[in-house]
């Protein structure tokens, strides 16, 4: 026993180097570990317990592997406020595991305790995020995945060209520049998403745009790209206090009556168009504006939460699957299973306070 002891630390650092190095098989067995969740669900006494688990597991799975991969490789910055990031995160991926199990365990009054509990903890670290730490636009979940095929297209330049770093003391965070070709190669960390990038060549950077790129990675980013105005301020503090005020709306009104839901909607419509006159004056972050188009999608959601699913979605929902079902060959073997979990679905994870 004292021998595999005294082995687990050199197992742990095996561990964290085949990661680094292997980024996207980690990625695969993540991927494979999120499908046993959804395989799960509905099949077993106890599914949507165990699903959550498996779920919860695998997300913080890719949590940590994300971070072996970044702190290795250096390619974050560190910022004020990551570590409370991560708590959020944690949170973020755990809280609908704990609250099925508080509820299988102490029952509906149990279940709405922690639910506060956790709702309050979010606001209050969200809160901090944007006016002691000044992030202004607080991504879902506040730590973002890492893009690992960018790391591997990293690596696959790397080994077919010698690298030479920039002899200047800024470029680390910005780009770096192949020997032979001469090629200058953007950093993981401040590569746009694809849809959003340019697709245009990079130059060899200036003094000036080596200090504006370190600006952006450590989140003091020029041309008004992280100014927090006072419409940022009041929009953003709309979208963190909302579920604390649907959960007093439905301690006050009731689970099931229209003034939490219309509510809650009415905070997202006035943050959603804050935001929208905000991001026609300033220059956001490809992050940022990602984001900003997650909660303008989210809004649909309203559609299939209470009490709007029960009065007009849940029939029309259930005759399209029914109507699939019967006139596709084989689509029954996937809209029957959803038809019939479709209300645990909706009772578990679509609430009002849930980002």
């Amino acid at each position: 026993m004292s021998a595999l002891l005294l082995s687990l630390p050199e197992l742990f650092e095996n561990y964290k180097a085949w990661v680094s190095k292997n980024p996207l098989v980690a990625s695969d067995f993540e991927t494979s570990a999120k499908w046993i969740s959804y395989f799960i669900a509905g099949r077993i006494n106890n599914s949507s317990i165990l699903s959550e688990l498996v779920y919860c597991l695998s997300n913080l799975l890719v949590l940590f592997n994300d971070r072996i991969i970044s702190n290795t490789r250096k390619l974050n910055i560190p910022q004020s406020g990551d570590q409370l990031k991560v708590y959020l995160t944690v949170i973020e991926y755990s809280e609908v595991f704990f609250e099925l199990s508080i509820k299988k365990l102490w029952g509906e009054q149990g279940r709405w305790i922690l639910v506060t509990c956790i709702q309050v903890f979010k606001c209050l670290g969200r809160l901090l995020l944007l006016y002691k730490h000044q992030e202004p636009i607080i991504q879902n979940p506040p730590v973002p995945t890492l893009q690992r095929q960018r790391v591997a297209a990293v690596d696959l330049s790397q080994n077919s060209d010698d690298v030479i770093l920039m002899n200047d003391p800024h470029h680390n965070a910005v780009s770096f520049t192949l020997q032979r070709s001469g090629r200058v190669i953007r950093k993981i960390s401040v590569s746009p998403p694809n849809m959003l990038r340019d697709w245009k060549p990079l130059t060899a950077p200036t003094t000036n745009s080596i200090d504006n790129g370190m600006k952006i990675a450590n989140g003091n980013c020029v041309d008004d790209i992280n100014i927090i105005t006072k419409s940022v301020l009041i929009a953003e503090t709309l979208y963190i206090i909302k579920p604390i005020v649907h959960l007093g709306c439905m301690r006050l009104f009731g689970t099931k009556t229209w003034k939490p839901w219309m509510i809650s909607l009415i905070m997202d419509l006035a943050s959603s168009q804050i935001y929208h006159n905000h991001r026609r004056k300033h220059l956001l972050l490809p992050s940022q504006r990602m984001e900003l188009s997650r909660r303008t999608a989210v809004l649909l959601l309203y559609l299939i939460r209470s009490p709007f699913y029960e009065a007009h979605t849940k029939e029309r929902i259930n005759r399209f699957l029914k109507g699939c079902g019967n006139k596709i060959p084989f689509a029954g073997m996937i809209c029957n299973p959803i038809a019939q979990y479709l209300p645990v679905w909706q009772n578990t994870y679509f609430y009002m306070w849930s980002t």
